[in-house]
């Protein structure tokens, strides 16, 4: 029988983008991606055309309906994104681990980037939308992995 593997690293990754960090009253929709080219995981997901639809981002506080849930099931081909016109798994309450905008602190607000769907804890301003109910549980640098808690809480329209 030939060797499929004969060398493995002393550790494994603790997450990565759009893991939920843990089950602790979780709860997900699921809706249909409109974004031409597509939704990556771990971003920021706003209310698209249909009352189903999905957009990365969204053009006010008031569009955010949670944060995209990786799956690992998505063809590679796909880059780490749901495709235009797939099923796209949002989590709307608790706790998943994203990429971070900009160095975040365990506490801070979490914001996100109307055009990117990225999350940080930048101040809000007219491209940087507040997430109601929202707070890091973990600090990261630019670019590192942290754990944003959603509260269920989504702003009114």
């Amino acid at each position: 029988m030939a060797v499929v593997q004969n060398s493995y690293s002393e550790t494994i990754r603790p997450a990565v983008a759009g893991m939920v960090a843990n089950l602790t009253n979780a709860d997900a929709d699921t809706r249909i991606v409109e974004t031409a080219a597509g939704i990556g995981f771990g971003l920021a997901v706003g209310q698209g055309a249909g009352a189903r639809g999905a957009v990365l981002g969204a053009a006010a506080a008031a569009g955010f309906v949670g944060i995209s849930i990786r799956d690992v099931v998505l063809d590679p081909a796909d880059g780490d994104s749901y495709p235009r016109g797939a099923s796209i798994a949002v989590l709307t309450e608790g706790d998943i681990w994203v990429v971070t905008g900009g160095a975040v602190a365990a506490g801070d607000n979490v914001v996100f980037e109307a055009a990117t769907g990225i999350l940080s804890s930048l101040p809000a301003d007219a491209s940087q939308f507040a997430v109601a109910g929202a707070r890091w549980m973990t600090a990261a640098g630019n670019g590192g992995l942290a754990i944003v808690r959603l509260g269920g809480a989504l702003p009114s329209a």
